[in-house]
């Protein structure tokens, strides 16, 4: 019986070093989605002046909102007069190294995405993604089925930190000995509704803390 636990609990232990890495991915991720929301006021002549440094990137909105900071904080907002009139300027400004988001809003994956500064490259997707195929070959996860989990992860964006929180146990008892079988767990339709609650409640939450950095 020692023996089985001492081959296990390496195991174990990376397991838990990749849900921790994984989940500090994701958090700050989001993190850097709510400061990206945080803006101030900026001008056209502002914004012309910084298209000429290479680190800068710009968030095109579909709203026709221009947004751009070269750092994690620090973001401008300009609401051109007429939507795209700035196009040709960004697409000069492409081609010297500046970094140009045209958000397309499509929801999926999770739409915070697009407002992590692409600077980043695909290192918060990817975080994702892996939570997710991890979910999907999960055996039998303990507090949701995968059905209840796929709803968590698609809506509302908190799904995939959510699951490295807790399976397939609490993160904060990772190493102890395994749980028993819950007698109930949320299932597809009970994953739906309780996806479209966390939903509203980090909504709220992100405009929360969006006023609190402004």
């Amino acid at each position: 019986m020692e023996g089985h636990l001492a081959v296990r609990t390496p195991w174990r232990i990376a397991g838990l070093v990749a849900r921790v890495l994984l989940l500090a991915t994701l958090l700050w991720g989001m993190l850097l989605s709510v400061l990206n929301t945080v803006t101030t006021e900026g001008t056209k002549e502002e914004l012309r002046a910084a298209l000429h440094r290479p680190d800068l990137v710009v968030t095109v909105e579909d709203t026709g909102e221009l947004r751009w900071s070269a750092s994690p904080v620090g973001w401008r907002s300009l609401h051109p007069d007429k939507p795209g009139s700035m196009d040709a300027e960004l697409s000069a400004a492409q081609a010297r190294g500046v970094t140009v988001v045209r958000a397309d809003r499509d929801r999926w994956p999770p739409d915070w995405f697009e407002e992590v500064p692409s600077r980043y490259g695909l290192l918060v997707p990817v975080a994702w993604f892996l939570t997710l195929l991890a979910m999907l070959a999960s055996s039998r996860p303990r507090y949701a089925s995968r059905l209840g989990w796929f709803w968590l992860f698609a809506i509302g964006g908190v799904g995939a930190p959510l699951y490295l929180l807790m399976e397939p146990q609490p993160i904060w008892a990772a190493l102890d000995d395994p749980l028993p079988p819950r007698s109930s767990r949320l299932e597809g339709a009970g994953g739906c509704l309780v996806s479209i609650a966390l939903g509203m409640v980090s909504g709220a939450a992100v405009l929360g803390l969006a006023a609190l950095f402004s």
